[in-house]
Order: C-alpha cells, then structure tokens, then sequence
C-alpha cells in the first residue's frame, strides 16, 4: 500500500491572523497549475481543530476554477443513516450535473454519469469521513472518475484516509493546535469582538484559555458562550471549569466537558431549542425550523443559541457535530428513563418498536404501511418523520404535541381517520404524487399550520383551497411543474410571509387576490411562465424581495409598483420587458436591482437616482446604451455590472461613486475613449473588468486607487500605453494590438497573477533570420525582469521584448512562481535567463528560440508545452522525472528526443514535427496514459504502434 506525503500545519478559524497563509499551502498542494491529472488532498486532525473552516476557506478560493462544484458535508454521519451513500452519491450527481431543486431520492447509479464526469473538470469536498470505504463509494478508488484536472479534499480524523491512492496524487495536510498568542487572540474575537480584552477580563481570560486544549472550536464555544456577561459570570464559569478538572484529576478542560458546560448554562427553553436542533434539525432553514417552536421559544434571527448553534449565510440551521452528539446523548438518557418522552421519530424507530412486538425483525420495505397502534406508545412526540409511508386506521388523539410532519412522497391514497393535528405547524409533503383532490386535505385537521412544502409535486395542477390555514405563513410550492393555477383563496392568508413558486413552469398567471396577502414579505415567481405581475401587488407593502429570475415571457412591470416601500430585492433576470415604470425610483429602500439578459430593455429612468440605499446594479446583457447623468446620486452602490451591454461610455458621474466595490464592464463592444479622471473617487474599488471593450486610455489617477486587487484589460486593443498602476493590485491582465510602451510594474510587489500581450501570438508564426525586415520591423532591444514576490501564474507575449530575466532562484520572489507562458515572438537563443526551478507548468509558443537552457534544472515540472517554436533540442529532458504531460507541436527543427527516464510521464503528444523520425525510450514510459503522435515522420514507426497498443491495453484494464 503506498501512502500519501504528510504536511503539518496550524490551522483555525477564519478569525485568526494567518489562515491566508494555510489556505495557501493547501492550494499549493493541490498543484492548480497542472490540468492534466486528478489531485486527491487530505486535511486531517483532531475534533474541532478547524479541517472543515480550511476546506471552506480552499473552495471558496478556488470555486471558480472548475467546471462544477460539490461540497458534501458531515459525511460520517450522513452514512449511518439508511441509504445513506446513495444520497451522498445522489447530492453529488446534482450538483455536478447543477439539477438544482430535483428530488433526492431518485436512484440513478453514480457509474451511470461517468461517461460525463470524464469529461468535466469538478472540484468536491467529502468533509468528515473517516472510512476508506465511504470515500471510494463517492470519488472512486483510482481518482479516474472525473475529468483531468478536478481536484478533491478530504477532511478526516483518519490520518491514513488516502492509503489506496497513489502517493504522486494524493498528499495529507496534518493540521495541528494553536499556540499561545493564537488561542488567546482567537479567544478575544469570540469573547470581546477585538483581539484583545476590555479593561477588567484580561486575567480571567487567560486563566480560562489556558484550561482549554487549544483546540479552535473549543476556545470559540467557550469565547462566545461569555461575550456580553458580567465578570462575575465570567468568574463562576472559571469556577465552573475548575471543578470540572478536579473531578477528572486533569490540567486542562476537555472539549466535550466544555460542551456540558456550556449547555448546563443554558436556560430551560434553550435547552429545549438546543436538543430539536441537535436531533432533529439541523441543516433546516432557520426561517422554517422556527416555526416548529411556540412563539415565546423561537430565537431571533441573527443568532441562535451561540455558540453551540447558529444561522449560516443561506440561512440554514448550523450545529456543529460534536454538540449534536452531546444533543443525542441526553436525549437518549432522557427517553431512557422516560421512553413516553421520544419528542422525534422516523419510520425505521416505529418499525424496530413494532418489530420488537410482532417477531417481524427481518422485515424489509420500500413503502411502510403504518396504523394509528403503532404511535400508541409515543404520546409526546412533537417532530414526525414518515417518508413513503401509508397511513391507514383511526388515529383520534395519537399526535397530541406534533408540530412537525413530514411526509415526503406520501401516496396519492388517504385512508387515515380522525387525523387531528391541533398543533402541527411544519408540514413537508414534498416529492409527493398528491393532488388538489387529495384527501388529506379536508380530512387533516391543522388549523395552526404555518408552513407548507409541496415542493416537486408534479401532479397538482391546482393548489387547494386556503381558506382553512389562517395561520399559514411559509407556502412552498417550488418545482410544481404541471402547475397551472393559484387558488384564489390565496389573498385570504393574511400572515402568508413567502410565497415560493421558482420553476413552476406552466403557471402563467398570478390572481389578482394575491393583493390581498398584505403581510407578504417574499415573492418568487423564478423560471415560471407568468407574463404580467397584476397591479393589486401594489397591496404588499411590507414585500422586501420579488425576484423573477428566468421568468422569460413577463413583459412589463405595473406602475403600481411604486407602492413596495418595503422592496429590497427586485430581481427580472431575462425578462422581456421593454420599458421600466418611472415610478420605480420611489423604491427608496431597493439595495439589489438585476436586470441582467433583459435584452430588450433600452434605458433606465432617471428616477433610478432617488435609491439611495441601492448597493447592487447589474444591466449586463441589456440594450441599454448609457446611464441617466444622475447616477453618481446612488451613494451606496457597491457593485456595477453592465457585461456585455452597449454601454458607450463611461457615466461622467462615475467618480461619486464612493462606496463602489466592484465595476464590471466586460464585452462591451460600444464602450470607447478614456476613463474619467474622477475614477480616483472610488476609494473602495476592489476590481475592474474592462476586457474587450474599445477604451482607449486610463486616467494616471488609477494609481492612487489604494485597495485595487484586480484589473482585466484583456483585448482592449485601443490602448497603447499604461500609467502607473496601484501597488495593491493582485491580479492584472493587459493585452492590446497598439501597446507602444511595456507598462511600469515594478512597483507591483503584491502580484500573483500577470497576463501582458501586445497582440495575439499564436495566430503568428515565429521570426525568421531568413525574411527580410522593413524599417518598420525593427524592434528596438528591450528585457523583462521578473522580480514579484508572490507571483504565481506569468503569461507573457510582448513582441518588443527579446530578452527575458529572472531573479534567482534563491531569492522569494521565484519560490511562488507555478506556470510560465510565453508565446513570445521576440525571444531568440540565449535570451531566457535560468528559469525558476520550481516551475510546475512550462509553455512556450511563437519564438525564435532555438534551446531552453537549464531546462534540466526544472525539477518540479509537471507540463511542457512547446509549440511554433524553432527549437532544435531539448537538452536536459531526461533529468526532469516529475514530468507527467509533454507537448510538442509545429517544431520544424526539433530533433528525436530521448524520453528514456520520464518514467512518470502520462500524456505525450507529438504534432507537426517534421524532424522527428523515432522517439527514443518510448517502450520504457510505463505510466503513459495519452499517446498522440501525429503527422511527423515517427508516426508510422513499429515503435509508436507498439506504445499505442500498450496504452490501449491498459486503458481498457482501468
């Protein structure tokens, strides 16, 4: 068994000085440069030691670098749950193949999509798995599965998870605990929102992290469970933890100590919050998982019982493992000494407790018929979980308590009598095959529901009558594909808060009685075929958010629209509409409009000036061709986008813009001329995307843009010459047809990505000693120097250049460097100073240049990629043995290299090289996985047929 490489680390939470620096090994390690292999990266280490907040820091870094993407969390325990790998492998075939709201369930086989997969380049996360098993069933046991290039972490406590992967492709990243400094700062964010302590604390703070084990999640349990508490409490929980290790005869509090600490210091209905969320609903949206508590125990919104659970970013109910541990636990030692006190049950605790009665241990189902009996013995049950399952007998008096149900793909049959259920609030009847004539829904008594998930019922063609659910203030009807009607009882839900109909496809109209659900606050009316928003939506006047994302065939908003004093969030992403209501400026408190691919859209009103609190514009796509002159009123704008518009210029007021974050002005074909001076206003400008525009110059004041990371100037082919550019930038891309002058660089120390042409190199063929130059040709003698500490990715084409030089190589600002491109034209023999060694990615294409030397020296090369070059010979190619893809393309004068020793090497392609008449070594690449040798002499050698049958054979093997 070969075992992967090991690299140690620190790492915490996002909070902590230093986790840039973490990600960064990790992303090294991932090797981002090399497109032609799958890379396998384990990040392992204790409980709480912060392997999921690296994961999340590395993919949310890197997400933009792949085809598709999957997080799949807490696998460990989602795989001691029935089926548990098949709904893993399920998440992954949709978020892979981005099947955004399709029923879990289905059970298509992931070796059915590998034909796909193969060709797709994916980034996954398995976060907490700790058998080797699990990780094959969901990625594969060979790392063959998915397209070159996809890259996969793995966090586990398993430090030996990649044992089976080959030690070339798979490396451990070993995370260990804080020191000192860190703990007590990372402490300090949690405990004072500072890094350091108020006046009064300083010395019980450190008395307190000093007794903890370091560990991140730990100090931020502790850290947050303080803030906001008098120092006497601060004292008492000292005395708390100090008890707790005398009574363990230990120097130092353990983490799940620290947890019953913290939870005994919970009041009486946050413990009660505290076990629902830790066995039941976790991972819920928070806004419906409230509703499974009476008013007076629901917790406010920003916060829920820190630190042991929390609201995350989508909103959704977020618990720790260790904590729904410890939840289980005393929730298990609670139902043993009461067993009449079970608050939750799904089929498989009915089917054991029945099981247990009738001697039917072996019995196996797909679809459970249940009778009112079987409850008989849980009359406290409050949360209710019965997927598949048929309800059949006299159920009066069995659900009491109940406030959840759900019941996914319940059958269309409703056989139940007397179902009353006086409290629920929660019912999920998602993926069912119900209708609006459905029994249950006269035959349910639930007159305090508040939410109802019909999501994914394909056969309702009308929603039922409403009258009966005063209370009803969450209706999901989302993927309801045949759905062709609201039930004009709707208006009378005078607490309905949102109103879910994304990709209801065949809905074409909203009622106008929709005006009457005044309390309405969300509206989404995504991929449905609604044509017209009635003008009785001018009602919702607490409506914050109306989006129609993909709702193509809408044409025109109602003037009425004016009335949404309320709005923060108008979203018409590919509507048709024509003309914007000049009323619109009268939504004051708008902080998002999208009007993106609403092609039809020429203007916007110059009322857009009095939303003063708007943060978000985005008329990409849009044949709106310049801004009212009032723009520069919207103060708040954090981001522009108009990509792809035809935008002619640049709003002269672009400069009052003083909280702009982001401008994107991509593809803009009409955008010409010079940016306006005043662009210096834009304090807070992190990015600017300019490419493919016509824009002729940038203002010298751009240097003084003090927070500016990333430029993109790419085929702005008006340009000529460059200013002074600000220090701070991190990413920059500048290629222009007219460049005149190369730009000033050297002050740009914190670059870790450059791409600078003037013009296109691979459409030209490489100078030739033997053509005859003009006047005009003659270029004057120029080099580039690469001296930029953090530089990672260089791509350089600058015809004026001739001689490009390197620092050396024992200096930082080459130890970064990752992949070099150069199609470059200019260079000639002998005017490449000593490549940095730790190159990983090596292109050369369009240059006179006739030997690379020291290419010996390369020992991190993982690709060389040679094309439309006069090279004659690769001298040194034998030394570099981690070399895994070699391309040779176009060469004319490239003699027969002797490929003896690349026993790593995986793909070699040899195209168009006349001089190539045998490839010397080839029966010794063992590794080969590509072989395409084509149109040169060594084509039809006995030598590359005998190579092609090998690779064939072994491809056929895998």
């Amino acid at each position: 068994m070969e075992t992967s490489d090991k690299y140690y680390a620190i790492a915490a939470v996002q909070s902590v000085v230093g986790l840039d620096d973490w990600v960064e090994e990790i992303t090294d390690l991932l090797e981002m440069e090399v497109n032609d292999e799958v890379r396998i990266i384990g990040i392992c280490g204790t409980d709480g030691i912060g392997k999921t907040t690296l994961a999340n820091a590395v993919y949310s870094r890197i997400t933009s670098c792949f085809d598709s993407c999957s997080f799949l969390a807490e696998v460990e325990e989602t795989t001691q749950n029935p089926c548990g790998i098949q709904f893993l492998q399920a998440k992954l075939i949709c978020d892979i193949l981005e099947r955004d709201g399709e029923d879990p369930s289905f059970d298509e086989r992931i070796e059915d999509f590998l034909d796909i997969f193969r060709e797709m380049k994916v980034l996954i996360v398995v976060d907490d798995v700790e058998e080797q098993s699990h990780l094959h069933a969901i990625v594969g046991d060979q790392l063959h599965w998915f397209g070159p290039g996809s890259r996969i972490i793995v966090t586990s406590k398993n430090e030996e998870i990649l044992g089976k992967y080959h030690h070339e492709k798979a490396h451990t990243y070993m995370v260990g605990k804080l020191d000192d400094d860190q703990a007590f700062e990372l402490f300090c964010e949690h405990a004072f929102g500072m890094q350091s302590p108020i006046p009064g604390y300083d010395g019980c703070a450190n008395r307190i992290v000093n007794t903890t084990e370091k560990l991140p999640l730990a100090i931020e349990v502790i850290g947050s469970f303080l803030r906001g508490k008098s120092i006497g409490e601060w004292e008492k929980m000292e005395e708390l933890i100090r008890e707790s290790m005398r009574s363990c005869q230990k120097t130092r509090v353990g983490f799940e100590q620290m947890l019953d600490i913290c939870y005994e210091g919970l009041d009486k209905q946050q413990k009660e919050i505290f076990l629902d969320i830790a066995c039941f609903i976790s991972g819920v949206d928070a806004r419906i998982a409230s509703h499974m508590w009476p008013s007076s125990y629901r917790p406010s919104s920003g916060c829920v019982l820190m630190p042991l659970a929390r609201i995350g970013e989508n909103n959704e109910l977020q618990m720790h493992r260790l904590p729904r541990c410890l939840g289980k636990r005393i929730l298990k030692q609670e139902e043993s000494q009461d067993p009449g006190s079970r608050r939750f049950c799904t089929q498989d605790m009915v089917l054991k407790a029945t099981n247990r009665e009738t001697g039917m241990g072996n019995v196996e189902a797909l679809c459970f018929d249940f009778r009112a009996g079987d409850f008989q013995s849980m009359p406290k049950i409050r949360f209710l979980k019965l997927d598949n399952a048929k309800l059949s007998g006299d159920f009066e008096g069995a659900f009491p308590s109940l406030r959840g149900l759900c019941w996914q793909r319940c059958p269309p049959e409703f056989d139940a009598e007397n179902l009353v259920l006086g409290e629920l609030a929660h019912l999920n009847l998602s993926w069912s095959k119900i209708t609006e004539d459905w029994g249950g829904w006269k035959k349910i008594k639930m007159e305090k529901l508040e939410v109802l998930n019909l999501t994914g019922c394909s056969d309702l063609l009308f929603t039922p009558d409403f009258s009966g659910y005063k209370n009803m203030e969450m209706l999901i009807l989302e993927g309801c594909s045949r759905l062709v009607k609201l039930d004009p009882s709707i208006g009378h839900l005078k607490r309905l808060v949102s109103l879910n109909l994304k990709f209801c496809s065949q809905l074409n109209r909203l009622p106008v009685e929709l005006g009457g659900a005044t309390a309405l606050k969300e509206l989404f009316i995504d991929g449905t075929s609604v044509r017209e928003i009635p003008i009785s939506v001018g009602n919702l006047k607490q409506l914050e958010i109306l989006s129609g994302f993909q709702c193509f065939p809408l044409t025109h908003l109602p003037s009425s629209i004016c009335y949404l004093t309320a709005l923060s969030e108008l979203s018409l992403h590919g509507a048709k509409i024509t003309k914007l209501p000049i009323s619109l400026g009268q939504l004051l408190k708008l902080r998002r409009l999208s009007l993106r691919d609403c092609r039809y859209l020429e203007e916007l009103p110059n009322s857009i000036s009095n939303m003063v609190l708007l943060e978000e514009l985005d008329v990409s796509s849009t044949s709106i061709s310049k801004f009212p002159d009032s723009i520069g009123n919207l103060k708040s704008l954090k981001v522009l986008r108009m990509d792809s518009s035809f935008i002619r210029a640049f709003p002269a007021e672009v400069g009052n813009l003083t909280n702009l974050e982001e401008l994107h002005a991509s593809w803009c074909l009409s955008l010409k001329g010079a940016i306006p001076s005043n662009i210096e206003g834009l304090r807070n400008l992190r990015s600017l995307t300019l490419g493919h525009s016509s824009i002729s110059s940038l203002p010298p004041e751009i240097s003084t843009i003090p927070g500016l990371h990333s430029l993109d100037l790419s085929q702005c082919n008006e340009l000529e010459q460059l200013p002074r550019l600000p220090p701070s930038l991190i990413h920059l891309h500048v290629s222009s047809t007219r460049m005149k002058d190369i730009p000033l660089l050297e002050d740009l120390k914190e670059l870790e990505e450059l791409s600078l042409s003037d013009g296109h190199p691979k459409a030209r063929r490489p100078p030739s000693s033997k053509q005859p130059t003009s006047e005009s040709d003659v270029i004057v003698e120029q080099s580039f120097s690469v001296s930029f500490p953090k530089l990672r990715k260089l791509e350089l084409s600058l015809s004026q250049v001739i001689k490009l030089k390197f620092e050396p190589t024992d200096i930082p600002p080459l130890k970064r460097l990752k992949t070099l491109t150069l199609p470059f034209p200019g260079l000639s023999r002998k005017k490449v100073s000593e490549l940095p060694k730790m190159l990983s990615v090596f292109e050369l294409y369009d240059s006179a240049i006739e030997e690379i030397e020291g290419l010996e020296g390369l020992e991190a090369l993982k690709r060389l990629d040679i094309s439309n070059c006069k090279i004659q010979n690769l001298h040194g190619i034998g030394q570099l043995t981690s070399l895994r893809s070699l391309i040779l393309s176009d060469c004319d004068d490239l003699s027969s290299p002797d490929l003896s020793n690349l026993k790593s090497l995986k793909v070699l392609e040899i195209r168009r090289c006349k001089m190539i008449r045998q490839i010397e070594g080839l029966e010794k690449l063992t590794s080969l996985e590509k072989l395409n040798i084509s149109e040169c002499p060594a084509e039809n050698s006995v030598q590359v047929q005998h190579a092609l049958k090998h690779v064939m054979a072994r491809s056929t093997v895998e």
